[in-house]
């Protein structure tokens, strides 16, 4: 049952928030009563806690539709899940509670999931089928929905942390970098230059937007040389492997994993692998340390989101 990916699992589990308005209802309250229960154990990592408020039967069903099981099963994942994610928290935003049975009420909401403190929180739909037994209300089935259709926007909020300037400096190069938003709102605009003994060697730039055709967030490189690449970004909490595929000056392809990691708001690695040029596989790159450069005196901190009207800050 470990299979299951984590955001799978877990955003199947979630269910209510504590603060909603109450409903005329009767049975909300006693429902919302083991939502806190439910939020409380999975934030303090007490796996049989959690696995106790489904019923003997009760299942997680991943949008794949992959399934887990049984208290017992329940608990094991549970409990898989706490152990690898030890700073992990749940925040709930139930949209509705309706009764359809005198024993038997449904729970449709969206579920936030923060990995580690301080950063963005991973946000998932998702259905809750609850059933009184014995005069007790649990938790029968939980299954994770399908994404909502969202805006290029707010698909581009989990890279809002890029936007600033940046700095890479060893023996060999310094790497300077910037981000800012489009002034439309609807793309990360990137400009880098590479210096070898404190002269320009290569700039370059990037375009990073949402492609709806694939729904993945997309990016494209030009480098001064000549040189082409495109990028598919996948997010892994705070890492992103972006799938690189480009062409050099003289015509050569190349392609590369670039795993990209958000270490503080301040400070990120960057490492390449995976790397083929032509028919030749290249060494994998050792971590870089990248870090924000600090404003200079009298120079405004860029924002980190962009307002409604995407203008840049």
């Amino acid at each position: 049952m470990r299979h299951l990916t984590l955001s799978a699992v877990y955003w199947t589990a979630i269910l209510t928030a504590i603060g909603a308005s109450a409903a005329a209802d009767p049975n909300n309250d006693a429902i919302r009563e083991i939502s806190t229960a439910f939020e409380r154990a999975s934030n303090r990592h007490d796996a049989k806690a959690v696995a106790a408020l489904f019923t003997a039967d009760g299942e997680l069903v991943n949008a794949e539709g992959r399934v887990v099981q049984g208290q017992k099963n329940l608990e094991q994942t549970f409990a898989a899940i706490f152990e690898a994610q030890p700073k992990l928290q749940v925040h709930v935003a139930v949209q509705s509670i309706r009764t359809i049975a005198p024993t038997v009420a449904i729970e449709d909401g969206e579920s936030t999931l923060v990995r580690q403190p301080g950063q963005q929180g991973e946000r998932n739909r998702y259905t809750v089928v609850y059933v009184q037994q014995d005069g007790r209300w649990q938790m029968a089935s939980a299954r994770d929905l399908p994404p909502s259709e969202t805006s290029d926007q707010e698909e581009l909020k989990s890279l809002a942390w890029l936007i600033g300037q940046w700095v890479n400096e060893s023996p060999q190069a310094a790497v300077f970098t910037t981000y800012r938003w489009a002034a439309d709102g609807h793309a990360i605009l990137g400009e880098f230059q590479i210096q070898v003994a404190g002269r320009p060697a290569m700039t370059g730039t990037h375009r990073i937007g949402w492609d709806p055709s694939i729904k993945k967030i997309r990016s494209w490189t030009f480098d001064s040389d000549g040189g082409a690449a495109e990028g598919v970004w996948t997010r892994d909490g705070n890492r992103w492997l972006v799938k690189m595929t480009g062409v050099r000056r003289d015509g050569e392809t190349a392609s590369a994993t670039n795993v990209l990691t958000q270490v503080t708001k301040d400070r990120m690695t960057w490492q390449s692998r995976d790397r083929v040029v032509g028919d030749r596989v290249s060494p994998e790159a050792k971590p870089i340390v990248i870090v924000r450069k600090p404003p200079q005196p009298g120079q405004s901190v860029p924002s980190e989101h962009h307002h409604s009207t995407g203008d840049a800050q």
